[in-house]
């Protein structure tokens, strides 16, 4: 996961590229900057593989030297009329993907008229362009990165105790007005089997919450969330990113455990009031929705372009949306038990965790 990607044609301004990234360097992590796509594996498909390096941006710099719009190949085509041309497929899918884009002029270039652009590219003539000059480069590239920081999400600052308190409580009248919910369609279930109704755990004033489909067995007899194997892969993935679990609040769309696989939509209609007030109290900067059922709760919820979207083409993505308390991102990710039926799925769960970093 990277926070701020540059985009740059090595042939145009490869040499303000460097000058610039060892500026960026001494204001984020070298890991949060992302210049080349590395390597692309044979076979792959190329236009999605820049798709989605991009989506994984915060920022979006596009270089734009002297001859960038006039750079041409071997037969003396321009590049950015190609379809395949690598710098037109990341600015396209940036604009695109509504990422903050902002045009970098070096050597005296000027920025592009719409005329001049593929159709896809159009959009980029009406960004505000910084010029980053030779004689007050460094002057040039505060301004950049205090326009970069600025769009940067910020980690939420912890309540005092004061606030903790108040928030425990709050939760706590989340559980009693659960435990008393006679007309629950799980009521009846539950206290034949004397489960326990499982509102969360963790901290009340989480930056991060996950929000998972509902309780398991095990989690039903125990009260807490994920403590059956899902937990340990949930926690595995935690420790990756450097958290545990009282880092973070971990809750389910439904709250009692169904004895069913999927969800019914009177449950998800009945819990989803209990989940908001969740919402409400901890008042979390990402919302991680664990699988399907909760991924396409929150994007309706929220109404969301997204919220036609399959969990396959969505997770891992950083999506912001507004919430009265300010704006958050949301991140759907697979279900943690989506690793015991098949492990090659740890990779792709582990490096969508990684994007949570921004949120740390």
């Amino acid at each position: 996961m990277s926070r701020i990607f540059i985009n740059y044609r090595r042939q145009d301004s490869e040499g303000y590229v460097g000058r610039l990234y060892d500026h960026l360097t001494r204001h984020f992590e070298r890991d949060d900057i992302f210049m080349d796509v590395d390597s692309i594996e044979p076979g792959a498909d190329f236009v999605k593989v820049l798709e989605d390096a991009v989506s994984g941006c915060d920022v979006f710099i596009a270089m734009i030297g002297p001859q960038w719009l006039s750079a041409g190949d071997d037969s003396g085509s321009r590049r950015l009329d190609q379809w395949n041309d690598f710098v037109r497929i990341e600015i396209a899918s940036a604009l695109q993907q509504n990422k903050l884009v902002i045009p970098v002029l070096v050597g005296q270039a000027r920025m592009p008229a719409p005329n001049d652009l593929p159709d896809d590219l159009k959009p980029l003539a009406r960004r505000n362009a910084i010029e980053l000059s030779h004689n007050r480069f460094t002057y040039d590239v505060e301004k950049l990165v205090s326009a970069v920081k600025s769009a940067l999400p910020a980690a939420k600052r912890l309540g005092d105790p004061e606030t903790l308190s108040q928030k425990a409580a709050a939760l706590k009248a989340i559980r009693d007005d659960l435990v008393g919910a006679t007309h629950s369609p799980l009521y009846k279930f539950r206290t034949e089997n004397r489960y326990f109704p499982v509102i969360g755990e963790g901290n009340p004033d989480a930056n991060i919450m996950f929000i998972g489909e509902s309780p398991g067995k095990y989690e039903a007899a125990e009260g807490k969330p994920f403590c059956g194997p899902s937990g340990e892969v949930l926690d595995e993935m935690l420790l990756s990113i450097g958290l545990k679990r009282e880092d973070v609040y971990v809750t389910n769309l439904v709250l009692d455990f169904p004895g069913h696989k999927d969800l019914l939509p009177e449950e998800i209609s009945f819990y989803a009031p209990f989940v908001d007030r969740l919402l409400d109290i901890i008042q979390p900067s990402v919302i991680a929705p664990l699988g399907r059922f909760s991924m396409e709760y929150m994007l309706k919820k929220l109404d969301l372009p997204e919220k036609r979207g399959k969990i396959s083409q969505l997770h891992g993505k950083l999506i912001k949306a507004p919430m009265p308390y300010g704006e958050i991102h949301v991140l759907p990710l697979y279900h943690p038990a989506v690793v015991l039926y098949s492990a090659s799925q740890k990779d792709t769960l582990r490096k969508d965790f990684q994007k949570l970093k921004l949120f740390i």
